[in-house]
């Protein structure tokens, strides 16, 4: 579990290693309101104590998993990181993935609702890396996503296209002939089953081989409509946002709104090459209000 504490910090820097102070002051504020109405849904991962079970298909740590794991791919902790790392990694085989989601294939950490009443702020944040930025390698996606999602085919053999499902996060996909250099480009995505996927900030961010970054967004019903969830790289905020009417739209480009939803991690390959994706931490969090007569 991380360090809950750290959400108390006034600092607004880059705080590299640790929870983004810019996504989660708004969490600590609101719990803390005077009337102390309101009740912290808190989930988080340091992945210390890493165990697989049941045949790979169990993945034991802070928080229970389910997880996907291909023929001779891997879910381990990494050695020769401090604080605890899980590494996702796949051999060298062609359309091999793997894949690892909190939970059962049932149960729910929450939803992005514009409902009135079950609008909370909600805010997702994670820790990660991929070994390899070459074209057709790791295909990664880091977010929340509809249960049972750790799976095969999560993604599309060669593409890397997500499947049509509710989601909502960081994904890069493949070329496959395309243009070069796609791997690298982690793009800002989310789609309701049914409807035309949204790339909502591409390039967000450009991998780095083996270098952490930290990926996350913050939903506030209370925000201004035009800043509805706010997206932030190593605590910077970007400047194209999720805005009340995406939100509500219902048809074509739709958002996953009131969906249920649970942490997903993974990555598949689109080649015959080798790739890890690694996660150091994760955390999610709802600000649930009481409900009013």
């Amino acid at each position: 579990m991380l360090f809950v504490p750290q959400l108390f910090t006034g600092h607004r820097g880059q705080n590299t290693s640790g929870l983004s102070p810019r996504l989660w002051a708004k969490v600590y504020s609101s719990v803390m309101a005077p009337d102390g109405g309101d009740r912290l849904v808190f989930v988080s991962d340091d992945f210390n104590a890493v165990v697989a079970g049941n045949s790979s298909t169990e993945i034991y740590s802070d928080v229970n998993y389910t997880g996907y794991i291909d023929t001779s791919n891997t879910i381990t902790g990494l050695a020769d990181e401090v604080g605890g790392v899980i590494a996702l990694t796949t051999d060298a085989t062609d359309n091999d993935e793997v894949w690892i989601q909190s939970g059962d294939d049932t149960s729910v950490l929450g939803a992005i609702s514009d409902t009135a009443g079950s609008d909370f702020l909600t805010v997702f944040e994670c820790r990660v890396k991929v070994s390899s930025i070459a074209d057709d390698v790791v295909s990664a996606f880091c977010g929340l996503a509809e249960e049972a999602l750790a799976a095969a085919d999560t993604k599309a053999n060669d593409t890397g296209i997500l499947a049509d499902k509710d989601y909502i996060g960081f994904d890069c996909v493949h070329t496959n002939g395309g243009t070069a250099g796609t791997n690298a480009a982690v793009n800002f995505v989310y789609r309701l089953s049914g409807q035309t996927a949204v790339e909502k900030i591409a390039g967000v961010h450009t991998w780095v081989a083996d270098d952490f970054v930290k990926l996350g967004f913050i939903y506030d019903p209370s925000a201004d409509t035009s800043k509805r969830i706010k997206v932030f790289v190593n605590n910077t905020e970007q400047s194209t946002y999720v805005t009340g009417t995406n939100i509500a739209t219902a048809t074509g480009s739709a958002f996953p709104d009131g969906e249920e939803l649970q942490a997903l991690f993974g990555h598949k390959n689109g080649s015959a090459a080798a790739g890890e994706l690694a996660i150091d931490w994760w955390a999610f969090a709802q600000v649930i209000k009481p409900a009013t007569n």
